[in-house]
């Protein structure tokens, strides 16, 4: 049963049970009957009109507002003060008054008033029914009294349990965040470290059998007669297989390389292009002037694009220069990549090699996005775009973050 279900049983129960008791006394004073069963009927169709809507107030599930749900606690205390005036078996309604005021009305001391203006109305009402002798005084107060201090001590009490159970919930709810915070950082750390150890395999491995092989087929190819052309061919197959091997396993190494951002996204970066940059004699430019820092996670996605698409640019687009550009617009973060290669294929997808796909989706857990098209020079142009979670920029410092790898100069012909 819900918690709705036993209030309206509570109620109504206690409603019919008054209703019974003054109609035993009501041949001696029919007018007062009348009176009790009116506050009984009001009671009633109050809470049965709205009355029961307010009653989640103090645990946040109400669907009236604090100020709305006042309105049956003030209804309740009105008929409980003024049915007791009519009948003293009326007061038995505070068993249902004192709970609804402390389930209704928050904060607790605005809870306190109305507990204390019920006691008060009540006591009221017994001098009215039954006179205002000593000791009908003394019986009005003494009982209200009791009845005040058992509804405080539980009422605070179920505050206190209320407001304890509350920050229980939220201190739980902090803790799974964490949790799952946790989780999602220690699965990122394990990628990482398997691309890592497979990359380090790769180059200790793959890559040192493919120079070996590219090392044996050009020197059987040379030590050849020239009467055999054939095998000749063949050997410079065989050598331009390993080679463009050889070319795409040093990518694959190159873009799974760990790089340390702690010290900045824009020191890592550099490091990335002056490797890059001696690995292949490819010229670059690098443009950072309009950037500024972002949070860690942001760094890392776009240091991984930009070593995804100098990866792209080293096994597809034959490119002797390469421009990179990185910028904080409005709300967003942009990295552009762009060569003077041989381009890209019409109508490719975004998605369709591994590489990218891997960095789109990298993108997609920050709310990014990766666009690819033709460059200026006629080569590829990548463009990485990330929502901006920049923190307010100290005061007094430029808004410039300067620019990296000033060294290497790009031909007019591919600066983007």
């Amino acid at each position: 049963m819900t918690r709705f279900s036993w209030w309206h049983l509570a109620v109504g129960v206690t409603v019919l049970a008054l209703a019974l008791i003054v109609l035993a006394g009501a041949p001696e004073s029919p007018g007062d009957a009348v009176g009790a069963w009116s506050c009984l009927a009001v009671l009633a169709i109050g809470y049965a009109a709205f009355g029961w809507r307010s009653l989640d107030v103090r645990t946040g599930r109400a669907t009236a507002t604090s100020r709305a749900a006042l309105v049956f606690p003030l209804l309740a205390i009105a008929c409980t003060a003024v049915g007791t005036a009519f009948d003293p078996s009326m007061a038995t309604l505070q068993a249902i008054t004192f709970p609804v005021i402390w389930f209704s009305v928050d904060p607790t001391r605005r809870a306190i008033g109305l507990n204390i203006v019920l006691a008060v109305g009540v006591a009221l009402g017994f001098l009215v029914s039954t006179g205002t002798s000593p000791e009908a005084v003394g019986q009005a107060v003494g009982v209200e009294a009791i009845s005040l201090v058992f509804s405080l001590a539980l009422g605070i009490w179920f505050s206190f349990a209320l407001h304890q159970g509350q920050e229980n919930t939220r201190l739980l709810e902090a803790l799974r965040s964490t949790q799952a915070e946790l989780a999602i950082r220690n699965r990122d750390s394990g990628i990482v470290s398997e691309r890592e150890r497979l990359a380090g395999e790769i180059h200790d491995t793959i890559a040192q059998s493919l120079t070996g092989l590219v090392m044996v087929a050009e020197r059987t190819r040379t030590a050849l007669v020239d009467d055999q052309p054939a095998v000749r061919a063949d050997l410079q197959l065989i050598e331009d297989i390993a080679r463009e091997a050889l070319v795409e396993t040093r990518a694959l190494v190159a873009a799974s390389a760990p790089v340390d951002v702690d010290g900045g996204l824009l020191p890592a970066l550099e490091r990335v292009i002056e490797r890059f940059s001696r690995e292949t004699g490819v010229r670059i430019v690098c443009d950072t002037a309009g950037y500024l820092p972002e949070p860690n996670d942001i760094e890392v996605v776009l240091l991984r694009s930009a070593q995804e698409a100098l990866a792209n640019v080293r096994k597809h687009s034959g490119a002797t220069g390469v421009a990179v550009r990185l910028a904080t617009g409005a709300g967003s973060v942009c990295l552009t990549v762009s060569d003077n290669g041989s381009g890209i294929v019409a109508d490719q997808p975004v998605g369709a090699g591994f590489g990218l796909a891997g960095m789109q989706q990298r993108l997609s857990l920050l709310g990014g996005t990766l666009a690819i098209g033709t460059a200026p020079s006629g080569g590829a142009e990548l463009t990485v775009t990330l929502p901006s979670r920049r923190l307010a920029e100290p005061a007094g410092e430029p808004a410039s973050a300067g620019r990296a790898n000033g060294d290497h100069a790009l031909p007019a012909a591919v600066r983007p």
